[in-house]
């Protein structure tokens, strides 16, 4: 492996119910995706389709009416892991250096 091998992303576990996940990083092949949130037309429906993306990854043999029923009470652990896990979080009150 080269020297970018250094910039793959590391999955990481979360309890997301009573479930412990392995929540997989994005990659660039899915920068397209990310750009969709710029878009506040299409902010909601690349939400959802992130969302199933990483339960897919996390659970592969999760059927798509199973994804369609999860319950919205997931939504801010699963989304919160889904920017952490991408380095996406934000830190409040931090200056850059």
């Amino acid at each position: 492996m080269s020297k970018i091998s250094n910039l793959i992303g590391k999955s990481k576990t979360f309890k997301i119910g009573d479930l412990e996940l392995e929540i997989k990083p994005r990659t660039l092949k899915d920068l397209d995706l990310f750009m969709e949130f710029s878009n506040e037309g299409q902010r909601g429906e690349a939400m959802k389709k992130l969302i199933k993306m990483t339960l897919k990854d996390a659970v592969p043999d999760v059927t798509e009416e199973e994804l369609d029923q999860v319950g919205m009470k997931y939504f801010n652990v699963i989304s919160q892991a889904i920017l952490e896990v991408n380095g996406l979080l934000v830190k409040e009150n931090v200056i850059p250096s």
